[in-house]
């Protein structure tokens, strides 16, 4: 017979790993920022760079954040119907 639902313990280290890694993201953003702001560098092509990573680069880790983050709630749901349905 076919098993159907899924091992909850696992879930749950699923989502964490979701949360850990956008937890990282922000960390990242913020180590890269730092760097970029104690560098010099002047200029045309820097100036362009930050306004890049200001812009549009952080602009899309912030985004992939969001979407583990979703993932790690999404996760932790399944996880939590999965011990209510076992339990009943």
């Amino acid at each position: 017979m076919a098993q159907l639902g899924a091992d909850v313990e696992q879930l749950d280290r699923l989502g964490a790993k979701f949360k850990e890694k956008a937890a990282d993201i922000d960390q990242m953003q913020s180590q890269i920022s730092a760097q970029l702001t104690g560098t010099w560098w002047q200029g045309g092509d820097a100036d362009k760079f930050r306004a890049q990573w200001n812009g549009d680069l952080r602009g899309q880790l912030t985004k992939l954040k969001t979407l583990l983050e979703a993932t790690a709630t999404t996760i932790a749901r399944q996880a939590a119907d999965q011990r209510a349905v076992s339990q009943s």
